[in-house]
């Protein structure tokens, strides 16, 4: 049985996504190292600011103990947990051919 949330999530992250790229390129704001992720109930977010508040809420975990670290990574919907995924569908998406391409193809028109 096919469902409604497997059509509108084929072909990209579960979590996360490369926002507006084209956007971006015509506006002459993109960095094709530091793309626009945009995760799933959050927003966007550029991807090294991602790293940053992922080692941020990691760090907090380990300060706080063990009981805290299991709890805020391990619950149902943790934060923690959709950033990393988030963070790493961007860094699958930027692997692909078709990033490649459009990056290569966006630096020969400028």
């Amino acid at each position: 049985m096919i469902k409604l949330k497997d059509i509108l999530t084929e072909g990209k992250g579960k979590f996360g996504n490369i926002y507006d790229m084209k956007k971006e390129m015509a506006d002459g704001t993109f960095d094709p190292k530091n793309p626009s992720i945009h995760i799933q109930g959050f927003g966007v977010w550029k991807l090294k600011i991602l790293e940053k508040s992922i080692a941020r809420d990691l760090k907090e975990c380990i300060n706080r103990g063990a009981e805290y670290a299991a709890n805020a990574i391990y619950r149902k919907h943790s934060t923690i947990e959709a950033k990393i995924k988030a963070a790493n569908d961007g860094y699958e998406q930027m692997n692909s051919s078709q990033y490649k391409r459009a990056v290569t193809m966006w630096k020969r028109k400028r």
